[in-house]
C-alpha cells in the first residue's frame, strides 16, 4: 500500500511540475527537452506509469538525487557563482514552483520509494561507474548543440557556458559532478548490498 501512495504521488508531483515547466518554457518547448532534469523526470514518470527492472528505477533515482543535489547547492544558490537564480527563465510564478517540484520534491520521494522497494538483488561497483554512461552523453551533446548553436544560452546550464569559463573550467565542473553523480550511485550500491546480505 505505501509502494502505491509512493508511486501515485510521485507520477502527480511529476506531471504537475513538468506541465509547469512546460507552461513556463511556451515559446521554446523543444529546448526544454534538452535539460537533462526534464528528460530524466520524464523517463521516471514512465518507470512509474509502465514499471521497469531494479537497475534503471536505481539509475533513474541515482540521476534524480543528483539534479537534486545540483540545483539545491549550485542553481538555486545564490552564493553559488552559477545561480540562475538571476536569469529571466528562473523567475516566475510558474517557473519558479515547476523548478521546485521536479528538483527538491521529486528527488525525495523517488529516494523515499527506492527505500521502500530496493533491488532485489545486490547491485555491482561496475554498476555505479557504468550509471556515468549517460551523463557523459548527455554533456556531449551539449557541448556540441552549443559549439555549433547561435543562441546565448545554448549550453543551458551557467557552469557549462563554454564562452564565458573556458574548457577547461566546464571539464572541471563536469567532473565535479560526475563525481557528485559516482558517489550518489555508490551509495544506492552498498545500501543494496546490505539489505541484500
Amino acid at each position: 500500500m505505501a509502494d502505491r501512495v509512493l508511486r501515485v504521488s510521485t507520477a502527480v508531483v511529476l506531471v504537475v511540475g513538468l506541465a509547469l515547466a512546460g507552461i513556463a518554457a511556451r515559446e521554446e518547448p523543444v529546448e526544454l527537452l534538452f535539460y537533462f532534469t526534464v528528460q530524466v523526470d520524464l523517463a521516471y514518470l514512465v518507470v512509474l506509469l509502465a514499471g521497469c527492472g531494479d537497475r534503471v528505477r536505481t539509475a533513474l533515482t541515482v540521476y534524480l538525487v543528483g539534479t537534486a543535489v545540483v540545483f539545491v547547492l549550485v542553481l538555486a544558490n545564490p552564493w553559488s557563482g552559477y545561480a540562475m537564480v538571476a536569469t529571466p527563465e528562473a523567475r516566475g510564478l510558474v517557473s519558479d514552483a515547476g523548478n521546485l517540484l521536479l528538483h527538491a520534491v521529486v528527488p525525495p520521494l523517488a529516494a523515499a520509494q527506492w527505500l521502500h522497494r530496493p533491488p532485489r538483488a545486490a547491485l555491482r561497483p561496475a554498476y555505479a561507474v557504468s550509471l556515468l554512461g549517460y551523463p557523459l552523453l548527455w554533456l556531449t551533446v551539449i557541448l556540441v548543440r552549443g559549439a555549433v548553436g547561435g543562441a546565448e544560452d545554448r549550453y543551458l546550464y551557467p557552469f557549462l557556458d563554454v564562452p564565458r569559463l573556458g574548457y577547461p573550467t566546464v571539464a572541471l565542473n563536469a567532473v565535479l559532478f560526475g563525481g557528485t553523480l559516482l558517489l550518489i550511485a555508490l551509495t544506492a550500491v552498498r545500501m543494496s548490498r546490505r539489505r541484500a546480505g
